[in-house]
């Protein structure tokens, strides 16, 4: 098969939900390859205190065109069209889908174990500096992470 073969059979094989809400990180993770592509919004100050349970929205622009049509969406301070039932949650556009896909891979290239954690990790980075961290980097990161968080636990017992 070849390389175009395999790009239109994985593009056919993916979901296209108008919307879909993930409860958090993990839930994103596990859906990795499954929809097509488009925005993730979240609220960025609530993700960055709690990545791990921040409710996540996937939207589709064009289902979003036709709730703005319908007078089913908002705009958010960002001036995006958000759905009238998340308008009070302060979302906006976070990553797009391919590109979480993409930091997600990245790790998985290296064939070892993908913790939650050094997905954010590698997210975060990638949020910040527009790279990304290969599995080695993210590893280390988290290594030290565990290595400072024993320190701290056994200076305040």
């Amino acid at each position: 098969m070849s390389r175009y073969e395999t790009r239109l059979e994985d593009y056919r094989r993916r979901e296209r939900p108008s919307y879909r809400v993930f409860e958090g990180m993990q839930e994103l993770v596990c859906s990795v390859g499954q929809l097509h592509n488009n925005w993730l919004y979240v609220n960025v100050d609530q993700w960055d205190q709690d990545p791990v349970h921040t409710p996540i929205y996937y939207l589709d622009e064009h289902w979003l065109e036709e709730c703005a049509e319908d007078g089913t969406a908002a705009t958010n301070e960002q001036d995006e069209y958000i759905p009238l039932w998340i308008s009070d949650r302060q979302v906006q556009t976070w990553f797009e889908l391919a590109t979480f896909e993409s930091v997600v891979e990245v790790l998985k290239a290296a064939g070892k174990p993908v913790t939650l954690q050094m997905v954010i990790v590698a997210v975060k980075y990638y949020d910040k500096r527009d790279a990304y961290l290969d599995y080695d980097e993210v590893k280390a990161v988290t290594d030290l992470w565990f290595v400072l968080t024993k320190v701290r636990n056994h200076l305040t017992e």
